[in-house]
Order: structure tokens, then sequence, then C-alpha cells
């Protein structure tokens, strides 16, 4: 098959590593995190679940803005809703009477959620909410599993490259956990007890992306964190408004005493949360935390319009249908043929991975990613694979159409060893990962 035209894509990306360190501002928007050189660079626009790149190429899109588009590109209850505040302005000197609005959304859609507060971006919900858990508990250290941000708070856990710059004081204010592990010295449990009276709270992702069946797992947590006497923050970045109306934490039905959102609270538009019971939230008043931003009017009107959109369509029931349509497609093809591909975890967010070899899995991804392009299919090294209100049956077949292609294509690669001659490529990078 013919390869994309992508020369404008590749002047561009030219021009961004001479202006801009790393050319993007997100780790995982990198073109090495894809198929560099087989897959787009840049996006010029987009219309439901459909995007073109700056040479006019037309793709589906599962990769969704890495998460907040929920509804669609230019879903027309949130641009007109957006269009309506423009007129009205954008931020103003004072209080605006939306924020009042985009805080009864939450507080009536989320079980946690008895108050509210809105920031811009989802590391800063996080980082707030660890805060907030110090200042209530009088306690400092954190306990963490999963990916939370960029901010000093969470990157002092990690010992890579990317941690420098953090001060190593700060290392001792956070300790990890292995989450779904319940025996080894890495699990909660055992944390906890060598931390026992030290811990202010357990701030986790709310799901596991390989699998749905950690409902026991979630239960047991809450049960460890009131046994303990610490708060337990869910991180709901990524599931909240996508596994259930409520996110993770209505699905499980674990409610969690602080619970953070960004990406799908408002189908793009940069805004994100961090909500709770009212004892422990209204701690907030007097803690600085504080954002010019975060009376964004424009950014809440969108808020308001996607949450209502939720509410009065079949959104859940849509993307969790064809989200399985296409997990169960895919995993059905692989399987008829021998491809040793898996699709898995959550439908409507599914992850994937190859079980071969590990060198032969990477290269096999980037193949994958590179051909699926081709062929007008978007998607992210391992995953996510976020689906939207906007894809229709006629989108998850003619994905699966390429499948139906691509798969055999992949198989008779790595059989025959060919795996690295087809690739327009070998330069790639992980990126940030979730799981």
């Amino acid at each position: 098959m013919k390869a994309l035209n992508l020369t404008r894509s590749r002047q561009l990306y030219e021009e961004a590593v001479e202006l801009m360190p790393g050319a993007s501002q997100t780790m995982s928007k990198r073109p090495t995190a894809f198929a560099m050189g087989a897959m787009p660079i840049y996006l010029q626009r987009g219309e439901g679940c459909v995007v073109w790149d700056v040479d006019g190429n037309r793709y589906i899109d599962y990769i969704g803005a890495l998460g907040p588009i929920t509804l669609g590109y230019r879903y027309p209850a949130v641009d007109e809703a957006v269009r309506r505040q423009l007129d009205d302005g954008m931020i103003f000197s004072m209080m605006s009477p939306v924020e009042v609005e985009a805080a009864k959304a939450v507080v009536d859609m989320v079980p946690c959620a008895e108050m509210v507060r809105f920031l811009k971006t989802g590391a800063e919900s996080t980082a707030a909410a660890a805060r907030i858990a110090r200042a209530y508990t009088g306690k400092e250290l954190i306990v963490s599993s999963g990916y939370h941000g960029w901010l000093d708070t969470w990157t002092a856990e990690r010992d890579t490259n990317a941690a420098r710059g953090v001060p190593k004081a700060y290392k001792d204010s956070i300790v990890g956990f292995s989450f779904g592990d319940t025996t080894s010295d890495k699990s909660l449990e055992a944390v906890l007890e060598k931390h026992k009276g030290k811990v202010a709270a357990i701030v986790m992702e709310a799901a596991s992306y390989s699998t749905m069946d950690t409902g026991d797992y979630m239960k047991w947590v809450r049960e460890l964190a009131d046994k303990h006497g610490v708060l337990l923050v869910y991180d709901e970045i990524v599931t909240g408004f996508r596994v259930a109306l409520g996110g993770a934490q209505e699905y499980f039905e674990v409610t969690p005493d602080i619970a953070c959102f960004a990406k799908g609270i408002s189908n793009g538009m940069p805004v994100a949360a961090v909500a709770g019971k009212r004892e422990i939230m209204k701690t907030t008043a007097d803690l600085l935390i504080s954002s010019t931003y975060g009376g964004d009017a424009v950014s809440l009107a969108a808020v308001v319009a996607a949450l209502g959109e939720y509410r009065k369509t079949d959104y859940i029931d849509h993307i969790r249908t064809q989200g399985r349509r296409l997990v169960d497609g895919m995993n059905s093809i692989a399987k008829e043929i021998g491809l040793r591909l898996e699709f898995r975890g959550w439908p409507v967010m599914s992850s994937f991975a190859f079980g071969y070899e590990a060198a032969a899995n990477n290269d096999l991804m980037t193949l994958l990613l590179q051909e699926m392009a081709r062929r007008g299919i978007l998607l992210r090294r391992g995953g996510l694979i976020f689906i939207n209100y906007s894809h229709k049956a006629e989108h998850i077949d003619q994905t699966l159409a390429a499948c139906r292609e691509v798969f055999p294509l992949l198989l008779d690669a790595h059989d025959s060893g060919r795996v690295k001659q087809l690739l327009v490529t070998t330069e790639v990078s992980a990126g940030i990962r979730r799981f």
C-alpha cells in the first residue's frame, strides 16, 4: 500500500525541534511515541471521530486527544455553549455565575462530590488533592499508585532521568505501592503498616487499564483506608465520565474521600476539578490553592454542556456498545489467524499488546500503527483506544476491515523475519505510560 504523504507534517516538525524542547508541549504527542515518519505529526481539524492532518489525509481517530474527546470533535452542544459564553466574555475581574452552574453539575453526577474546586490541568487537581489531604489530616506522607501528572508532588517518587530537577527532599513525602497486589512488601497493606500513623492519603488511579475485574480490590483498599484512618483519593482523570457517568467510583460502588477529574469533564476544553466530601473540602478555603484561570468561564460553560449531554443522551451505553464491538472484533480476527495480539481492559478505553519476545513486540507495534495509519486509522502505541460518542457502527466496521488486512500482514512479517524491512522507522519512545 502507498505510503502517506506527510510532507507538511515533516516540514513543521523540522521547525518545531528548533523552537521548542522536544518539539511538543505533551510528551505523549511526540512523533516518536507513535510511528515516526509513518504517521501524521500535525492534525489540522476534526469532526466527530474523524480528523485530518496538515497534508489532507483523513483518519478515524481512536486517540481522542489522549482522552478528553468524549463526545466528538466539534460536538454541537458543547461548541454552541462555548460560543454563547464567548459573546459574554472569557474571564472576568470577579467570579462568573457559570462557576456555580458547573459546580452543581459535578456535585450532581459524582458520588463523592459534595464540594468542588476548578483548576486547569489534571496535574494541578491531583497536586491540590495531596495538599488538601495533608492539611486536613496533619500528616505528610502520600502513598501513591499510578501516574498523576508531572508536578514535583508526584515526580519525586520516580527514580528516572525524567525526575531530574526535583529536590531530593521531596522523596520523603511520597511512597509507592503496587496496584492489585495484596501480598508482597509493595502491597498497599504492607506499605501502610510500615508507615503506620504517618500517612495522609492513599492516592491511586481508580481502575486498572488491563482488566475491569478489580472491584473487590477497590473495596479492600477502601477498608484499609478506613482501618488506618487515612483519606482515599481517586485519580479519575481518565476514568471520570467514561466508565460510568460518575466515574469508576460509581461503577465499583466504592466512594473515595476526594476525586480528581480532567479530560472527559468538558469534551476537550482545558479544565480540571478536585471534588470531595464537604468536611474535607472546606479545608481548601484557607489553603493556597488558587488559579487565575480556574474561573475561566468558557471552559466551565463546556463542563456544563458536556455533563448535560452525558445525562440526556445514551452516551455511556453507546461508547460501551461500540467499544465492545471493536475489542471483540479485533480479538476475533487476531485469534482466527493465530496472531498473538490481545485487546483488553475497558471497551471504552482498551489497551493492547503483542505476546512475542520484547524486541519483536516493539517492532510489531510500530508496524501495526504504521499500517493502520495508511488505511486511515489512528491508534496510540499500546492504547488506550478511546471510544467517543461520535464513533458509529460504520466507523467500527471500517476499522475492523483495516484489521483484516493488517493483522495477516503482521503475522507474515513476524513469521518470515521481515518486520524491520517493512518499517518506515524504528525510532520510538514510550511516552507516558499509565499501564
